[in-house]
């Protein structure tokens, strides 16, 4: 069986042992080496599966012709850090913030920048038909071994200028616990730690930080009278920030306090960003460049426009210090000198969410996209204000929804954010009955 479906629109994912095995990761990395020859880094979070799926990766890269670089386990930040350094193409394993039976590959090119969705499937071909350029014994590429994190610490620790703050640090048991709590108390913070030990079955809240996983993250904020906490996902790449009330601040409130008290310009936000975030901006006489869900489409348009700042609904943030690393590290301290730059005042910039509601339907995976395109069909065919950037986002009078299939999961997501909680309700049945009876159709044909 080729697992076709585990190449998805900005990474590769699957269940390890049945999506993903050593043998499939070695052909992937067949397949990476011959779409993409040259130098490769290979680094990985902290599943259990991370470094059986790394070493068969990397052997197949080798098998190819291509050198590795070897930067362990380390969150993506470092990764990404020395794809941009060492100027050598870098997948990273990992699968986010997705459950620990999961893992995957992230993929970056020279310059840094994420693959394109057309570079994975080109990838996913390769891999499909077995049409790999190996090498002989006299050409297999060297495998070298290389620690990253002290430089990448280093790198983080020259951007920061404001000391003295008492800040609750939760990593979810995840990568940054490598790094963060250290990196805060060498910078001058006061830290407490909150899941911040190593485990691979990620048992303190899951590899993802919802708000409905982080009241143990507002508790210790408001009891220790902190100036405010940061939670990461499973690989580093998101940061959700609690503010000194023990209040979690949703992305497009983390973008504001970044606008104002750092850098003031245009916006890259994607589709499922609130309005909230539209006006602020306009405010100003700035642009928000709207972009599919994914961090590769919010990095490529923050480079291309020349956006002060990247924010995608889920947390993941591209900031001014350097736009190409997009990763929570990098965010905080970036956060950090906003919030002390805005200091007392800070409540004055954040503004009122708007409620916003979501909804999974389990679609399988065979059948999601073509299920959504049939909901898009119906969709155009009953209301008149519509972006189809991604999915379908119906604009209506008292609010919006949008349908889309999730890129990692077998899932159409459905959000909804209406003037009032009543309106956001009716406006998430609305798009939930369209979808169940695209749904029945699609499963009665």
């Amino acid at each position: 069986m080729k697992p076709k479906h585990i190449f998805r629109a900005y990474d590769i994912r699957g269940i390890f042992g049945k999506d993903l095995t050593p043998d499939i990761a070695a052909a992937i990395g067949m397949a990476l080496g011959t779409y993409d020859p040259g130098r490769f880094i290979v680094g990985g979070d902290i599943r259990t599966s991370t470094p059986v799926i790394k070493q068969a990766l990397t052997a197949g890269l080798a098998a190819t012709g291509c050198d590795v670089i070897d930067i362990g386990i380390v969150p993506i930040g470092a990764a990404i850090y020395a794809c941009w350094t060492r100027k050598a193409s870098t997948a990273y394993v990992t699968a986010s913030h997705l459950p620990p039976e999961w893992n995957g590959i992230k993929l970056y090119g020279r310059r840094a920048l994420s693959y394109t969705s057309e570079e994975i499937k080109e990838i996913g071909r390769i891999f499909s038909t077995e049409s790999f350029r190996l090498v002989g014994w006299d050409g297999l590429g060297k495998v070298a071994v290389e620690e990253v994190l002290e430089e990448y610490k280093g790198y983080l620790a020259k951007f920061a200028t404001v000391s003295g703050f008492k800040i609750v640090v939760d990593c979810g048991n995840g990568a940054t616990a490598l790094i963060v709590p250290q990196l805060l108390r060498e910078i001058g913070h006061t830290v407490i730690e909150i899941n911040c030990e190593i485990d691979a079955k990620f048992p303190g809240r899951g590899a993802e930080p919802e708000p409905e996983k982080l009241g143990e993250l507002s508790r210790a904020v408001v009891e220790n009278n902190a100036d405010l906490g940061m939670a990461f996902d499973g690989d580093g790449d998101r940061v959700v920030f609690v503010d000194k009330n023990g209040r979690i601040l949703s992305a497009e409130q983390i973008a504001v306090i970044m606008l104002a008290g750092g850098v003031k310009g245009d916006v890259v936000a994607n589709v499922e960003c609130s309005s909230v975030l539209d006006e602020y901006v306009s405010s100003y006489g700035g642009k928000v460049y709207r972009v599919p869900v994914g961090h590769t489409f919010m990095v490529r348009k923050v480079v291309e426009t020349g956006a002060v700042l990247g924010v995608e609904k889920s947390s993941h943030f591209s900031v001014p210090l350097n736009p190409l690393m997009e990763e929570g590290i990098l965010t905080s301290i970036y956060f950090i000198e906003c919030l002390a730059k805005l200091g007392d005042r800070i409540s004055e910039y954040i503004p009122e969410v708007r409620p916003i509601k979501r909804l999974k339907i389990p679609v399988e995976e065979e059948i999601k996209f073509e299920v959504a395109e049939r909901v898009k069909e119906k969709i155009l065919e009953r209301f008149e204000d519509v972006d189809t950037i991604d999915g379908v986002r119906v604009n209506l009078d008292q609010g919006w929804f949008l349908i889309r299939p999730s890129n990692t999961e077998p899932l159409i997501r459905i959000t909804s954010e209406g003037v009032n909680e009543k309106e956001t309700y009716k406006l998430l049945k609305m798009a939930e009955d369209i979808v169940l009876r695209v749904l029945k159709d699609f499963r009665h044909k």
